[in-house]
């Protein structure tokens, strides 16, 4: 376990698909939990599998060279979406999803940690009710206590990547609260 009252730590999460990858820094000192920074990119269209999986990685390691985080989390597959799922969805989440984990592993030489969705909303919940997608933008701020930082198209309409961005900071918060022992019991 993390010795955090005698040094800052910092954690990467991280939200992956083909689509969008969310990421955020958190920072515990002191067993003080701190938003940095988050962001996400769009994983290249065009080219073959190998070439877009490339430019993923590579993105990647952008981060964690800029950002030198001690530990990662990524929140983990999920094997079914009911109305959603097909094999070929699954499949590519299943590729950019472990992608990203082996260029983690590669870069840190430690594995990141996986957590699945249900684990980080149940452990990051502030009373029973259990946070639907559209909800962890605002349980994260409360958690945090930040004005969660949403982007806006043109038209002035939220952009639908700020939930990745959201999820990739619930990961990483789930992660903090893991570590200094703060996860709430379902």
């Amino acid at each position: 376990m993390l010795d955090i009252y005698s040094s800052m730590s910092k954690i990467l999460g991280i939200d992956c698909s083909s689509t969008t990858i969310g990421w955020c820094m958190l920072e515990i000192t002191n067993n003080k939990i701190n938003y940095l920074n988050s962001g996400y990119f769009k994983p290249i269209k065009k080219g073959n599998i190998f070439e877009r999986l490339d430019h993923t990685r590579k993105k990647i390691k952008e981060i964690l060279n800029t950002h030198n985080p001690d530990y990662v989390a990524i929140e983990d597959i999920i094997e079914f979406m009911a109305g959603k799922s097909s094999s070929k969805t699954i499949t590519t989440l299943a590729v950019y999803n472990r992608n990203v984990g082996m260029t983690i592993y590669d870069h840190m030489n430690q594995a990141p940690e996986l957590f699945n969705v249900m684990q980080i909303r149940h452990g990051l919940k502030i009373n029973k009710i259990f946070p639907k997608k559209e909800d962890i933008p605002q349980l994260v701020s409360t958690h945090l206590g930040i004005t969660f930082p949403y982007e806006h198209n043109r038209n002035g309409k939220i952009k639908v990547e700020n939930y990745d961005r959201a999820d990739a900071i619930a990961v990483a918060l789930y992660y903090a609260f893991k570590l200094t022992g703060k996860v709430k019991k379902k």
